[in-house]
């Protein structure tokens, strides 16, 4: 159901005007003369601003970034654009015989066959098999928005192929590494070699696991709509493959040996994060008690080396923005704890300050740089073509410097740095996975079963069983518009205190009933307006943001902050410079609406979605 109105809400983190900045992002950093291909990075610290082709786009992002854009489309109902058509006609013609994307060789992608950067040449198509999981994935996504059986019938040609190239050894299988594109990628001409990875930083971007359990996520929505068992004992194989204790083992541990058999990890934190998602998806389905401990162990291990409050490490890249609050949401569903509060914490201190939305903070980044016409042969921080010392022949058609600034906002920031600023550069893949957390938290704050609503995040939204609208962080305040409940359960945050929420249902006062964390309310006739109110204290905090792979013997930053509620509504930061430098990098927790103590509203649109989509 949609309704065109607009509403007054308060101008908090709005989850659906996020999605709808995604929109932009993803399809503005798409290239609509190249198969909307995804351009790999976009660089803010340039003058002119510049986007890049670069490496394995087609089949391993674009299908993230379908998945991305079926999600965000859900939450905001917004008309298709000529472009948003485009790119998925782009996927669509893409897909072989076999079932598979690639990477193809063509005059107009010259990046595919070894750019002459270090990289080794090489001259086919190729499929990247992680990519090629998650274009299952995307599929499924697309098959409940549209309802158009053809997603469906790609999808059983794609989960089948990735089925036959599986190596499957007794109990366990894998994908080996062709050597080919990107890592364990397929070539049309089968496997060269079928040699196992020996390590977890095999393969160039150093996380052989990820690349293995990706395919899960598309191997197990295969097996939910064909019910093709062969599916989820693949499934099984390749969780007993990414287990084995040669891929872990914490580097702080005092026994490394034994954290490697509780899934402490070390190096690629994106790649071990979306390695036990595809292991929380396989596990749910299959009841398997011994893989969402395993996980359960991985995700409570990051928990305590990062900061918590802040949801993230160090140098916090924006593909863990998606990952962490979904495995939060993942494992709390399957039983296995009560995470609902490091998924806000998440969601509103890393996953909103990853987006890229201020458009006056990235145009005053590039003012910082020379002057650099495009095709140059020096390039922005971080454009790693030009990180060697070595004499390079520039590739032409790479590069883009139309309207880079603007097709940008809503995107996502390769990553946040020291709790305090945004990393002036995105890449692809950082987009396509940090947009979807948006998705999941809003798709978890309320949740409808037979009469009965829970309400496990106070974000607002709008749904056919209840409206919720937050006033958060503004203040300790939740209104709750009944439609159709007969129950309704809100789970209040850990930060209040039960004795000081006060309810009220049309105007009367109640005493609320709690079981664990949520205050139950039973007997509602479906016309019920409810308000819960509880003091939203601020306070100060002295945060320490640690880096997962080192011990911190040159000391790790510590953030000086301001919280209301879960919120960092600011950071006490001193003008800072390196080596008599500015550091011109936008800052993360850098809105004074929340400073002031003075609610702001805004206007925004009436939208429910006939139809959310089921995202694991």
């Amino acid at each position: 159901m949609s309704i065109s109105k607009k509403v007054q809400i308060p101008d908090g983190l709005d989850l659906v005007e996020r999605a709808q900045l995604g929109l932009n992002g993803l399809i503005g950093t798409c290239d609509p003369d190249v198969y909307y291909e995804p351009y790999f990075m976009v660089f803010f610290g340039a003058r002119p601003a510049y986007m890049l082709h670069y490496g394995s786009q087609q089949s391993g992002v674009q299908p993230k970034y379908l998945e991305a854009l079926a999600l965000m489309k859900c939450m905001t109902g917004s008309p298709d654009t000529e472009h948003e058509k485009g790119f998925i006609k782009s996927i669509l013609d893409n897909i072989e015989e076999d079932g598979f994307m690639y990477d193809r060789k063509d005059p107009k992608r010259p990046w595919n066959v070894g750019v002459g950067y270090g990289i080794p040449s090489w001259d086919d198509d190729y499929a990247n098999i992680a990519g090629n999981g998650r274009l299952v994935n995307g599929m499924w996504y697309m098959y409940q928005l549209t309802g158009d059986e053809m997603w469906k019938k790609a999808m059983k040609r794609n989960a089948e192929k990735l089925y036959d190239v599986a190596v499957q050894r007794g109990d366990y299988a894998f994908y080996p590494d062709s050597k080919c594109g990107n890592d364990f990628s397929w070539v049309k001409s089968g496997w060269p070699n079928t040699d196992e990875p020996k390590g977890p930083q095999d393969g160039g971007e150093g996380c052989s696991i990820m690349y293995q359990a990706m395919t899960l996520r598309g191997l197990v929505k295969w097996y939910q709509v064909s019910g093709d068992e062969r599916m989820l004992d693949l499934s099984k194989k390749i969780c007993n493959f990414v287990m084995q204790p040669q891929f872990y083992g914490g580097l702080v541990d005092a026994d490394p040996t034994y954290g490697a058999k509780r899934a402490h990890f070390w190096g690629h934190t994106h790649g071990n994060l979306a390695t036990f998602r595809g292991m929380l998806e396989y596990a749910a389905i299959a009841n398997d008690q011994c893989v969402l401990e395993f996980v359960r162990d991985g995700y409570d291990w990051l928990r305590q080396n990062i900061c918590p409050q802040l949801g993230q490490h160090l140098s916090w890249e924006g593909c863990c923005t998606g990952d962490y609050p979904a495995m939060g949401i993942q494992l709390t569903d399957a039983g296995m704890g009560d995470y609902w509060d490091n998924v806000d914490y998440a969601i509103r201190n890393a996953s909103a300050n990853h987006q890229i939305t201020d458009l006056e903070g990235i145009t005053r980044v590039g003012e910082y740089f020379a002057e650099r016409p495009i095709d140059s042969r020096f390039g922005a921080p971080m454009d790693w073509r030009f990180e060697r010392c070595i004499g390079l022949d520039i590739i032409p058609g790479l590069e883009c410097v139309d309207n880079v600034l603007q097709r940008s906002i809503g995107s996502v920031a390769n990553s946040l740095y020291s709790g305090r600023y945004q990393a002036p550069f995105v890449m692809s893949c950082c987009t396509a996975n940090g947009l979807q957390s948006f998705y999941y938290a809003w798709e978890a704050a309320a949740r409808h079963e037979s009469g009965n609503t829970t309400v496990n995040l106070l974000f607002t939204r709008f749904a056919q069983w209840v409206d919720i609208i937050s006033y958060l962080p503004y203040e300790g305040k939740v209104e709750i518009i009944n439609k159709t409940s007969k129950n309704i359960s809100v789970r209040i945050p850990g930060w209040v205190k039960f004795g000081d929420v006060k309810m009220t249902i049309n105007g009367n006062t109640i005493t609320p009933l709690f079981s664990g964390r949520y205050a139950v309310l039973t007997g509602l006739s479906g016309n019920e307006r409810i308000e819960l109110e509880f003091p939203l204290y601020k306070r100060k905090m002295k945060l320490t943001v640690p880096e997962l792979n080192a011990r911190g013997y040159r000391g790790y930053p510590e953030v000086d902050a301001e919280f209301a509620g879960s919120t960092c509504i600011r950071q006490f930061i001193e003008d800072e410079n390196v080596h008599g430098s500015n550091i011109v990098w936008v800052k993360q927790h850098n809105n004074p609406k929340f400073w002031s103590g003075k609610l702001h509203t805004k206007e925004a649109p009436y939208y429910i979605p006939e139809k959310v989509v089921a995202w694991y």
